[in-house]
C-alpha cells in the first residue's frame, strides 16, 4: 500500500519537530537491521555478514551480553 502525501507530510513534520526521537528511531533501526539481517538477500550486509560468519556470531554474542549488562544497570 502506497503511503499518502499528507502522511508523508505529516511524519516529516513530527520528525522535524522531534529530533531527539528521530536520532532514537535511527539508532534502533540500526541495531536492528544488524542483529535481524536477511542473510538470504544479495545485500551488502548479508554478503559481509556470510563471509565472516563466525565473527558474526561473536559480535552477537557479544552483543547480547552488552545489553543484557546494559539491562542490569539500568534496572538498578
Amino acid at each position: 500500500m502506497a503511503t499518502s502525501e499528507a502522511t508523508k507530510r505529516a511524519i516529516k513534520n513530527y520528525q522535524e519537530k522531534n529530533p531527539l526521537m528521530r536520532t532514537y528511531w535511527n539508532r534502533k533501526g540500526g541495531a536492528r537491521q544488524f542483529i535481524l539481517a536477511d542473510l538470504s538477500k544479495d545485500t551488502k550486509l548479508s554478503q559481509a555478514i556470510n563471509e565472516n560468519r563466525l565473527q558474526y556470531i561473536k559480535d552477537l554474542k557479544e552483543l547480547h551480553s552488552d545489553i543484557e549488562q546494559r539491562l542490569k544497570d539500568l534496572q538498578q
